[in-house]
């Protein structure tokens, strides 16, 4: 790891480090609530100013519920596209939503489990999820993440006690 000395002496990560690979949601959902929330907010401002200027007692609140919705569903597509985990070395990065970046050493990893969710007899999901000894979450991610294939090898090699006890357990039913 690159290490530059700061002014009191210690060490600090250079910035600008590329990590070796980023974990990420498909794009797909995100692209679809951006899409509709854009489309829905276009219609939906500008609908609302003409109706209020128009008739500035109207009840008529379609346009404005339009508004608010777009805004809501953009947000959200944006949210899920901004979720990722960077890998780097010997530590990785976990961002949730509109979160900050937070800073995780994958020694701290003390348990890797798989668990399930499903829609109630439709789809069924995957999902990696670790923890550290204080039982704190260190990262959740899905096995359709791009990303994934690379991520776990890289868990395997360093952590491979831990992902031989995940693995041992399988996927939950």
């Amino acid at each position: 790891m690159s290490e530059q000395t700061n002014t009191w002496g210690g060490t600090e990560t250079t910035k600008g480090k590329e990590p070796l690979f980023v974990v990420r949601r498909p794009r797909f959902p995100g692209v679809i609530f951006i899409g509709l929330g854009a489309v829905t907010a276009i219609i939906g401002i500008p609908g609302f100013i003409v109706q209020q200027l128009a008739g500035p007692g109207a009840d008529g609140t379609s346009f404005g519920i339009m508004a608010v919705l777009g805004t809501l569903l953009l947000l959200f597509g944006l949210a899920l596209g901004a979720t990722r985990v960077d890998v780097y070395d010997r530590h990785y990065d976990v961002k949730s939503g509109f979160g900050k970046l937070r800073r995780r050493e994958v020694d701290d990893i003390h348990t890797l489990r798989y668990a399930t969710q499903s829609n109630g007899g439709g789809q069924r999901f995957v999902s990696l999820t670790a923890w550290n000894d204080r039982k704190k979450k260190q990262f959740m991610i899905f096995t359709n993440y791009r990303g994934y294939q690379e991520f776990t090898a890289w868990l395997a090699e360093r952590r491979p006690k831990e992902w031989a006890e995940c693995e041992r357990l399988g996927i939950p039913d």
